[in-house]
């Protein structure tokens, strides 16, 4: 804070206020936005509800994380402060082009959901459901999906160049959660380093 002095901070703040808006903004047609001012506004967050996407189709705001990485994305905060939500908090430090590219792929996932809607995918076996999809199981030989490996793989043109791979396929959060376990070397090898 002292690095960046008080007109440093209030220039962070001022653009990530203003960076929250424009994803809001921008995503206003596909999803609905929580906790708009008079004027449309939101504050240094943007949150999208997901509770009737999933009344309408099942898919849940953790679908839609585990999807975002498929195209090269970390979650948003999910079901704070409103269970079945997605808080974004874009912050001062990212680019207008990334930006842009968050956007694009929510609307792209937007999409997809449609076509559960619609029928064209399946409400059970599809991106959203099977998300995120890893290298080992595209280039495998079998493939028992109702969709296409390359809708799994290449949702978007960008990720033909820059693609992140997931090291794993969906896990389950709760039971994660739940049932933490250390992999962490026993204390006595720790004794015997430290002499």
């Amino acid at each position: 804070m002292k690095m960046m002095g008080s007109e440093g901070l209030k220039k962070a703040s001022q653009v990530a206020i203003l960076n929250a808006n424009y994803i809001a903004h921008k995503l206003d047609e596909a999803f609905p936005i929580l906790y708009k001012g008079e004027h449309g506004n939101v504050a240094h967050e943007c949150i999208i509800d997901i509770r009737q996407i999933k009344s309408e189709t099942g898919i849940t705001e953790e679908d839609i994380a585990k999807r975002l990485i498929d195209y090269g994305f970390h979650a948003p905060t999910m079901s704070w402060p409103v269970a079945g939500t997605m808080m974004i908090e874009p912050t001062e430090s990212e680019s207008l082009e990334e930006i842009n590219r968050f956007c694009e792929t929510l609307k792209k996932i937007k999409e997809e959901i449609d076509k559960i809607k619609s029928g064209i995918f399946d409400k059970l076996d599809n991106p959203l459901k099977n998300a995120p999809h890893t290298h080992v199981e595209l280039v495998a030989n079998k493939w028992d999906h109702k969709y296409e490996r390359e809708e799994a793989a290449y949702p978007s043109e960008f990720l033909r160049t820059f693609k992140y791979w997931p090291p794993v396929a969906r896990v389950d959060n709760v039971y994660g959660d739940k049932n933490l376990f250390c992999t962490c070397p026993s204390m006595d090898e720790y004794k015997d380093t430290a002499a």
